[in-house]
């Protein structure tokens, strides 16, 4: 899709008030948008629609909504902390970034052809952390979870004894 069908696109949704780009009264969070009064309404069809089909005419589904923050040891024991990072080089001429490990020829960039001008590899987090309480530091450390995956798994038993589920 072309950039100016996007554009198209995206104002047509702003404009019938499914869409409005975050934070745009200063300046925009890129690639981030908020609902807006249909949006919202679409949006909450969608989770019910998808909810009743996948969900409730099943036996053997159930329903969890976990929170999106946890503490660190969940994501030491799923091996997220340790392992969930990309390494990251930069190209100094072309100032694109790309990850060091899909490169086809590690001295080569893709984007301009030159050769040699990568930066040293650097590790990106995929994890967010942030802290939970009113000071930071050791002890409130909290990381919104990578995946959603992470609460099923860290409330699997309550969830088993609770729905009665075979």
């Amino acid at each position: 899709m072309a950039a100016t069908e996007l554009d198209q696109i995206v104002n047509l949704a702003k404009r019938r008030g499914f869409v409005y780009p975050s934070a745009e009264i200063y300046g925009g969070f890129r690639s981030s948008y908020d609902y807006g009064p249909l949006g919202s309404l679409m949006l909450r069809n969608v989770r019910e629609a998808w909810i009743r089909t996948m969900v409730q005419q099943r036996d053997d589904v159930v329903l969890i909504d976990a929170a999106i923050l946890a503490p660190p040891q969940v994501f030491e024991a799923s091996g997220h902390l340790a392992n969930f990072s990309d390494p990251l080089v930069d190209c100094t001429k072309c100032k694109q970034r790309f990850r060091e490990d899909h490169l086809e020829d590690p001295d080569l960039c893709p984007g301009c052809g030159s050769r040699g001008t990568f930066t040293e590899a650097r590790a990106f987090n995929l994890m967010f952390k942030t802290y939970a309480g009113p000071v930071e530091g050791a002890g409130a450390e909290v990381y919104m979870r990578p995946e959603t995956a992470q609460g099923m798994f860290v409330n699997f038993l309550n969830v088993l004894q609770t729905s009665r589920k075979k």
